[in-house]
């Protein structure tokens, strides 16, 4: 489990307009949130990655093999034993292989397997969570800049800016995969039904020299989308994108004046 400390130099924010307490308080605590959900995230991703590595390993995958055959010639033995004529198992063998499909089917369910197809979407499923929680951070980041119109915390937005100069588009085309998939970018191009310019990748993973409509692919450990420029970018799930977050947190909480006994997040 990921544990992000957050180190509070005082129990109370002090400001100049004390009106303003109240809801800058509730702001930060939910960029605290904010934080934690992206470790939580983080940690299930990761277990992701490695229950599915270890599947993937040779000898998993032939364990695997030699259960399901056994398996399957249980099942169908089981299953032609019960016809009153064990010829027509043959001679309407494609009506007989499908019943004994879903026998098949059954038992795997009820011994508490998963579909492929679902726990191949467990490890996308904790990216996007990552990725939304690193954007909703940035939106809490961005409301304080305009609120407060501090020097300090319009500082942090650009080194967040700076650090993450993507995410708020990967994010959006996350959000609007229904335009993207159909090739539009920015609201006012899917308006006018103009379809975005693909830009050329090659990143190891995808490589299309005339550009591609790329959309939630995962390389590695990063989330990859097509952005509504036309350009593939990338966002990384990682214990370094979530230490540069946290990093910044902490600056700007140091960078509030606090009054009364120092704490750390998250209590234990």
């Amino acid at each position: 489990m990921f544990i992000v400390n957050i180190e509070y130099p005082g129990t109370w924010l002090e400001l100049p307009n004390r009106e303003d307490v109240s809801e800058l308080t509730s702001i930060i605590s939910s960029m605290e949130t904010t934080i934690i959900d992206m470790a939580i995230t983080l940690t299930m991703f990761m277990d992701c990655q490695q229950k599915s590595y270890l599947e993937h390993t040779s000898d998993n995958v032939e364990d695997s093999w030699e259960r399901d055959r056994q398996l399957r010639m249980h099942i169908e033995k089981d299953y032609r034993d019960g016809l009153d004529d064990e010829n027509d198992f043959y001679t309407n063998h494609e009506y007989h292989r499908a019943k004994t499909e879903k026998l098949y089917r059954q038992e795997k369910l009820n011994s508490g397997e998963v579909p492929r197809s679902y726990k191949n979407r467990f490890s996308f499923i904790h990216a996007h969570s990552f990725l939304s929680s690193a954007d909703t951070f940035y939106k809490y980041l961005s409301v304080l800049s305009r609120e407060t119109n501090l020097e300090n915390v319009k500082v942090i937005k650009q080194q967040f800016e700076d650090t993450f100069p993507t995410l708020s588009k990967i994010r959006n085309s996350a959000q609007h995969s229904e335009d993207r998939i159909r090739g539009y970018g920015k609201p006012a191009d899917l308006r006018k039904k103009i379809k975005m310019d693909l830009k050329p990748i090659d990143n190891g993973f995808i490589k299309a020299e005339g550009g591609v409509l790329a959309l939630s692919n995962l390389n590695g450990n990063r989330l990859g989308y097509t952005i509504d420029d036309g350009s593939y970018q990338e966002f990384e799930v990682s214990e370094i994108t979530l230490g540069k977050v946290a990093d910044l947190f902490q600056s700007l909480i140091n960078s509030f004046q606090w009054s009364g006994p120092t704490s750390i997040s998250p209590h234990i």
